[in-house]
């Protein structure tokens, strides 16, 4: 099964760069697409402006077992759906959905922003509980979240973004910084085992916006697959 994974396009404008970004995930033909929140960062009246673009960028967005998404830092919930509107993507809120891909059945659950809620822990009881016999994929925004699994939990994949693979990273040392408390190596993206429990960070498209500096050094923005045998 191929799983797709979309972070952190963080753009205000919809240009090469993130047409390229959903031209070349889709070019991998996933099995289903997980969008790890964060599409969007702007003032209201550039959301105006850019909605019809986005909405167009995300309506290219298909899979044979679905596309979901959960809310990232940069975005109210209220946003992330309007940015949504039309397009196949659904949003998961605390929320799991069960699909059939092929001749497997895969239940998909996405958390809030905020993963340490009563509702946001029965989200995860609810895949750990679940047949073995189901794949059990967690999508959060932060990585964070896989901290709060127990060891070896029962679920088979965690996705998560956030963290744009420290924007600025360095030889050897890795991130400067990360604004998370997953250790630097998992932090930096790519698919990491914590406590048992495996998990992807994607390195995201875009960058943070507003207070940061515009820039990417030693951590290449990228879109995610990660297959599961």
């Amino acid at each position: 099964m191929r799983v797709g994974v979309l972070a952190d396009l963080q753009t205000a404008h919809v240009g090469p760069a993130e047409r390229r970004a959903i031209s070349t995930l889709m070019a991998q033909r996933p099995d289903v697409i997980l969008v790890a929140g964060d599409l969007f960062q702007g003032d209201a009246a550039q959301r105006r402006a850019v909605r019809p673009a986005l909405r167009e960028l995300l309506g290219r967005l298909h899979a044979r077992g679905g596309v979901y998404a959960v809310q990232g830092d940069a975005e109210l919930h209220t946003d992330l759906a309007d940015l949504l509107v039309g397009t196949d993507v659904r949003v998961l809120e605390d929320a799991a959905v069960e699909r059939t891909i092929g001749d497997r059945r895969v239940l998909i659950g996405g958390n809030r922003l905020r993963w340490a809620p009563d509702v946001a822990r029965a989200l995860r009881q609810q895949l750990m509980d679940a047949d073995p016999s189901v794949v059990r994929i967690l999508l959060a925004h932060r990585p964070d979240v896989v901290l709060a699994l127990p060891t070896d939990a029962a679920i088979d994949l965690t996705v998560a973004g956030h963290t744009h693979g420290g924007q600025v990273a360095l030889p050897i040392y890795g991130p400067l910084v990360t604004f998370s408390s997953v250790p630097r190596s998992v932090a930096a993206g790519g698919l990491h085992e914590v406590a048992g429990n495996r998990i992807y960070v994607s390195t995201g498209v875009g960058l943070v916006r507003q207070q940061a500096p515009q820039v990417r050094l030693g951590a290449r923005p990228s879109v995610g697959l990660v297959v599961l045998r």
